[in-house]
């Protein structure tokens, strides 16, 4: 198998694409480079504001370097550069119902703002002086872009969402592509990886109000990497 991306996700968010990050590492295909990474990751923020500066046209080995599969923001805005730059990387169009998923998504960016308004001064200050605040940047930066910033705007927002995953349908062969949704377990995902179903439960991460604790505990992630204090 050759290196860099072996997977691909490119399902919007709010698809269940935590659920399918832990899936794909359970069978092979971790570690997996997920929005709640990119924020532990606090140094990859300018990597990704100078990605989209430039239209994706930077070494993506600087981010993807040790990972085998890649979901949620940032990597769904660069979807077709990184299916070109990975040929051999299989495409995973996550599923939603539309209006199902217009409620997560609203509510996802309402605990965003949420987040940010909750931080205190030494959090803050951290964030600016440790690069968290780059990411940051980057993540309230390049998903609204997505939705011409657009992002309460529901009529908008579900033409979006029609449009990338008519995109995503008609560009990439069949035989690259698996359409999926996280209630249709193991099964469908394993035969399109070509691996065995693990005899368990398929994971079921992040549903509902998880959301701001996983925010949070990836800024404590962010924080003890750099060896910094940990806070509460």
């Amino acid at each position: 198998m050759s290196e860099g991306l072996q997977v691909i996700g490119v399902g919007m968010h709010r698809t269940g694409s935590l659920s399918v990050k832990a899936a794909l590492e359970r069978v092979g295909f971790g570690p997996c480079y997920h929005g709640m990474e990119a924020l532990r990751r606090s140094r990859d923020g300018d990597l990704w504001l100078a990605a989209y500066e430039t239209g994706g046209d930077i070494d993506w080995s600087q981010i993807f370097e040790g990972f085998r599969s890649a979901m949620d923001w940032p990597t769904i805005y660069f979807w077709e550069r990184l299916a070109a730059e990975y040929p051999d990387a299989k495409i995973l169009l996550t599923d939603r119902d539309p209006e199902s998923w217009w409620d997560s998504h609203a509510r996802m960016f309402r605990v965003g703002f949420q987040f940010v308004e909750e931080l205190t001064d030494e959090e803050r200050r951290w964030a600016e002086e440790s690069g968290f605040g780059r990411m940051q940047t980057a993540l309230n930066t390049i998903p609204p872009a997505s939705f011409d910033g657009r992002v309460f705007d529901k009529a908008h927002c579900l033409r979006v969402f029609e449009q990338h995953y008519a995109r995503v349908r008609q560009t990439v062969p069949a035989e690259r592509l698996l359409v999926y949704r996280v209630q249709e377990g193991w099964e469908p995902l394993c035969r399109f990886l070509g691996v065995d179903v693990p005899d368990e439960p398929f994971p079921r991460v992040n549903v509902g109000d998880d959301l701001l604790y996983n925010i949070r505990t990836a800024m404590r992630s962010a924080r003890e990497r750099a060896d910094e204090a940990t806070w509460r």
